[in-house]
């Protein structure tokens, strides 16, 4: 038992330091191309391609059937059967992402048929939803402990991406073919996925089961619901800017947002090794599971603080040296977004909690809250504020969807009570 114990925290090491690998590398090339591109394209070019990206977000949530916060307890619970379940989810996402495309068109054409950059834009980053059915492939290395392939993977589909985008800035290419660099990841790294599992499998075959297919979906789809309500809830500030204030604003509150997550790659690398884990011990034991959990909590609340002060303190300097005049006014919102992030991974973590105790329902409800309370005060505070209001909505929206919102039901209060006792480190 002590070996076996022994054995699985050298996985989750070893896991947890291949996630932060892959995530200081692209940190390191996303930020140096980012920001090139960012100067090049200029605020309101840079704000066509966030305006547009954050249509995508919602079909991309659509396209991955919220699969991804039960797919792992499937292959955790259904070893022999992983294949057939991999393949089936795969086949919905596809089917899924073709009719998306197809929807989205139709709708972007519809509202902005006066706007043919956005169309065209909208529509080429939106054929990165083709490719993105591969990337489920990365849940079963995760369920496994066995990230170091998907880090490969991924950071081989970046560098040639990044690649790409400097051959871009180099030539002087024109908005359109920097659209088309998610789709361009997308494609390099589903393939890569697809050849890496094969390798490392002992079965060469595609299974496909309708009986799979019908009960991932009836698992996961309160995950799809709240998956929407999400991203309207993440990018609601981006599009009220753009339509309250113009493109250039989108443009220098993307910059804030954008640097506002990057300090993330070392909490979701915890939380992807943990998951697996922490599912594990439910079965096993209560207190040791809940333990984990709050020591999960803890380490996002604590180092969540510690990078917010940092970014309080030197947001003004660290917006003029990576971004210049241009970007000055994303400072203040980049301080106060950090702040909010904490909160945002707390919803990531609790994930875990949510599918291990099949409460999922209660899911869209928190964000439904979050919207309601974003949109009101996104509104007021864009109107009085201009950038920094959306930054302070989003603020206080992440606030009361994570920590408030749960006390309202009698079956999810336990998940705030649990992050509030790992912020003091209360063990019960």
């Amino acid at each position: 038992m002590k070996i076996q114990k022994n054995n699985m925290k050298n996985q989750f090491t070893r896991n947890t330091i291949w996630l932060i690998l892959e995530k200081v590398f692209q940190l390191t090339l996303g930020l140096f191309v980012g920001i090139w591109t960012a100067r090049y394209l200029g605020p309101e070019n840079f704000g066509v391609l966030n305006f547009g990206a954050s249509f995508i977000t919602f079909f991309t949530v659509i396209c991955s059937l919220g699969l991804e916060n039960v797919i792992i307890k499937y292959f955790v619970d259904h070893r022999k059967q992983n294949n057939v379940i991999l393949f089936s989810a795969i086949a919905i996402r596809f089917v899924t992402s073709i009719i998306s495309i197809l929807v989205l068109y139709f709708i972007v054409s519809l509202f902005y048929n006066d706007q043919k950059i956005i169309i065209v834009v909208i529509t080429l980053q939106s054929l990165a939803l083709i490719f993105s059915s591969l990337d489920t492939i990365d849940f079963w290395f995760q369920s496994l402990l066995m990230s170091r392939y998907v880090v490969i993977a991924k950071s081989i589909a970046r560098l040639c991406v990044s690649a790409w985008k400097i051959y871009l800035l180099i030539s002087g290419a024109s908005l359109e073919f920097f659209a088309l660099s998610s789709a361009i990841e997308a494609m390099i790294l589903g393939f890569l996925l697809l050849i890496i599992y094969f390798k490392k499998n002992s079965i060469k075959t595609i299974s496909f089961s309708v009986k799979y297919s019908k009960e991932l979906f009836s698992n996961s789809y309160h995950f799809i619901l709240s998956g929407l309500l999400i991203s309207v809830f993440t990018q609601l500030d981006k599009i009220m800017l753009g339509n309250l204030i113009g493109q250039e604003s989108v443009g220098i509150y993307s910059v804030a947002a954008n640097i506002a997550t990057l300090w993330f790659m070392v909490p979701l690398a915890v939380i992807n090794s943990s998951r697996p884990i922490i599912l594990k011990k439910r079965r096993d034991s209560l207190n040791l599971y809940q333990r984990n959990l709050k020591h999960l909590y803890a380490f996002i609340w604590w180092i969540g603080i510690f990078v917010s002060l940092i970014i309080s303190i030197f947001s003004d300097n660290i917006i003029s040296v990576l971004y210049g005049e241009k970007y000055t006014e994303a400072a203040r919102p980049f301080a106060v977004l950090t702040w909010a992030s904490i909160f945002s991974l707390l919803g990531t973590a609790r994930n875990i909690w949510i599918v291990s105790e099949n409460v999922s329902r209660y899911v869209k409800y928190f964000f439904l809250i979050g919207i309601l309370v974003n949109f009101i005060l996104n509104y007021i505070f864009i109107n009085l504020y201009n950038i920094l209001g959306a930054s302070i909505a989003t603020l206080i929206a992440q606030f009361i969807s994570t920590i408030i919102a749960p006390l309202f039901f009698r079956k999810t209060r336990e998940s705030t009570y649990l992050m509030l006792q790992a912020l003091i480190f209360k063990k019960s």
